[in-house]
């Protein structure tokens, strides 16, 4: 992220400069909007885990985010906290493992609808720059997600798979435990797709929303098509776990596609550092918030106990 600036020709003081433009007024709208996109995906991922509370599920959000952001490999350390926090209030391994495969194949699943839409949108913009050869580096996430769709919508695939895999990982019974996520995933989302849908397509037409925002509070004029190509790229990007959050590599990878659609290098930057500083940087410490006062709460419900 240090390099942002000279990585799209452009210098801090330039950034600077234009990052100056933002009012509190428009730090206020732009937090509004963050926090309804949030709010959109908790009823994601209520629908996934039935009983959770949208209130719960926001906190799994944040604090899960928080951790993600700022260790290494820190996405499977907030998964562990989320599994924590999950069991603390009740819910059983097997309901959290139907929540964790239907979460994250949503995820991926609406990345790839939002990274085809671009693609689409392509010849409007009259170049590919956002997409070239190194795209290809991405091609196990679509194979990975055709093989998921490929055993929910077969059990025989699923105990083959399984069988398969239980002569390399000895002991872990996959013929017997595929079969079975399956069964709860199918049931998950034959019962909650409708908030599951709304939830996420709401949550993605925010985050459009609050780049088109970012842009327009600094005053610098980009078109819709280019931006939802931005987001496209920003979406793809955050598939690449090298950094915690995806840090550096998403901010640098979108400016450099931004610029190549036209934008002012300066002005690009300034855009996707304060996006970023919403959907990246603010989870952190919200999350370390909520983290703690969850905490705490628990150790007074012990003490009560005891």
């Amino acid at each position: 992220m240090v390099f942002l600036p000279r990585a799209v020709g452009s210098t801090w003081r330039e950034v600077g400069d234009v990052l100056a433009r933002v009012s509190v007024g428009s730090l206020i709208l732009l937090a509004v909007v963050w926090i309804a996109g949030l709010w959109a995906h908790s009823f994601v991922l209520a629908a996934s885990l039935p009983g959770l509370t949208k209130r719960r599920a926001l906190t799994l959000s944040l604090t899960g985010s928080a951790v993600a952001n700022v260790l290494p490999l820190g996405g499977a350390v907030g998964t562990a906290l989320n599994f924590t926090m999950v069991r603390r209030w009740g819910f059983t391994r097997r309901a959290f493992g139907g929540f964790l495969t239907v979460t994250t194949l949503l995820n991926v699943v609406s990345k790839l609808g939002v990274i085809a839409i671009a693609l689409g949108l392509v010849p409007v913009l009259h170049s590919a720059a956002a997409f070239g050869p190194s795209s290809l580096l991405f091609l196990p996430v679509p194979v990975g997600v055709l093989l998921g769709v490929w055993i929910l919508a077969d059990e025989r695939v699923a105990k083959t798979i399984g069988r398969r895999l239980d002569k390399v990982f000895r002991r872990s019974r996959l013929e017997e435990r595929l079969p079975r996520f399956r069964r709860t995933t199918l049931q998950l989302m034959r019962t909650g797709w409708r908030p599951m849908t709304g939830g996420m397509v709401a949550y993605l037409a925010l985050q459009l929303a609050l780049l088109w925002l970012c842009f327009q509070v600094l005053h610098v004029p980009l078109g819709l098509a280019v931006l939802f190509t931005a987001l496209a790229v920003e979406r793809l990007l955050t598939l690449v776990a090298i950094t915690p959050g995806s840090a550096g590599v998403v901010e640098i990878g979108t400016s450099a596609a931004l610029v190549a659609l036209g934008g002012d290098p300066a002005g690009v930057a300034a855009g996707l550092l304060l996006f970023r500083g919403f959907t990246f940087l603010m989870e952190i410490p919200v999350g370390g918030v909520m983290l703690a006062i969850w905490t705490s709460l628990q150790r007074r419900t012990q003490v009560m106990a005891a």
